[in-house]
């Protein structure tokens, strides 16, 4: 116990036997995990899991029927105080028009009783200084997005709330939103972000917070989720009938006598080999130089890395197998 409450006393976020009846028949929790300053936590589940109903409660915006949510020690009900320690960025927010940039962020620092100075400092962190003068409602998704979490920033929050930050952005914009994220963290913020996607949770993501019928069932460090839920493959195809026999009976035997590899599994054109781990860099190149070995003629070789989906599928179902047992 003295354990926990020294945890809960450094920890940014503390949420503990947290409660909420969403609807007659879904209930959410209990939920329950710690967060220390600069770390990012991603709340991942299928659909109707629970994710954005949590990020409501975390923000203080719904009242939990049971539980609490403690941020930097001050309990998520007392909004008047807890507020200032959070900012919320939520998934899909309007900008006014005619407002220009810097007129909108002056408005923000001013609502958040940030010290004006804050301006420039804030403009550079997002990269929005050559915007200056420009109408909020005619940037680019991406530094939309930028404006709403450097706005959400303003007072200097302990913890930020993102419900899906980069979904429908382009790649270059998602990219340019996880350096803004990370920056964040290294100066101390602690991101916790519901996601469905697998690049933001391998950029940004320390924890992860496993959501399945509502319930908790999995609260691990990001390496550890990935390695219950992987099953990366590499597909290797022959060119012709003698070559497949070949390839099929060599991954046979592969599978038996190499480590990196969990099974092995005919298909049309040749075999799909699982592979264990979450680092698979030298394991490609070996397979392939030892195919060649054999005298395996390969027409060609694709890798499948399991996407977020996969990951809770597979973590949702040991959970299952686990109660039945």
């Amino acid at each position: 116990m003295g354990d926990r409450q020294a945890a809960e006393r450094t920890a940014v976020l503390s949420v503990s036997g947290l409660e909420h009846r969403v609807s007659e028949t879904f209930r959410l929790g209990p939920i329950g995990f710690s967060v220390p300053a600069g770390q990012g936590v991603a709340i991942i589940g299928t659909n109707g899991a629970g994710k954005s109903t949590l990020i409501r409660l975390v923000a203080g915006l719904l009242r939990p029927a049971r539980g609490e949510v403690l941020v930097c020690g001050t309990d998520s009900r007392r909004w008047g105080k807890v507020s200032r320690h959070i900012g919320y960025v939520q998934q899909a927010k309007e900008l006014p028009d005619g407002v220009g940039v810097e007129t909108y962020l002056r408005h923000q620092l001013k609502l958040r009783r940030a010290e004006a100075s804050r301006l420039d400092e804030l403009m550079a962190l997002a990269d929005l200084d050559e915007y200056r003068d420009q109408y909020v409602r005619t940037l680019s998704g991406g530094n939309q997005r930028k404006l709403h979490i450097i706005s959400a920033v303003a007072h200097r929050p302990d913890l930020l709330i993102l419900d899906e930050p980069t979904t429908g952005l382009d790649p270059a914009a998602q990219q340019a939103l996880i350096d803004l994220l990370r920056g964040l963290k290294k100066e101390g913020v602690v991101v916790l972000f519901a996601s469905h996607q697998r690049a933001e949770l391998d950029a940004l993501a320390d924890s992860v917070v496993v959501l399945h019928q509502g319930r908790q069932v999995k609260d691990a460090s990001l390496e550890d989720i990935t390695r219950s839920g992987d099953r990366s493959s590499l597909v290797l195809e022959a060119f012709a009938e003698p070559d497949l026999d070949r390839l099929r009976s060599w991954a046979a035997r592969l599978a038996t006598t190499y480590e990196p590899i969990r099974s092995a599994h005919d298909t049309e054109g040749g075999v799909r080999v699982e592979l264990a781990g979450d680092d698979h860099r030298g394991v490609l190149g070996e397979i392939v130089t030892r195919a060649h070995g054999q005298g395996v003629v390969l027409r060609s070789v694709s890798y499948s890395r399991p996407t977020l989906a996969d990951i809770v599928r597979s973590v949702a179902g040991q959970d299952e197998r686990g109660k039945v047992s």
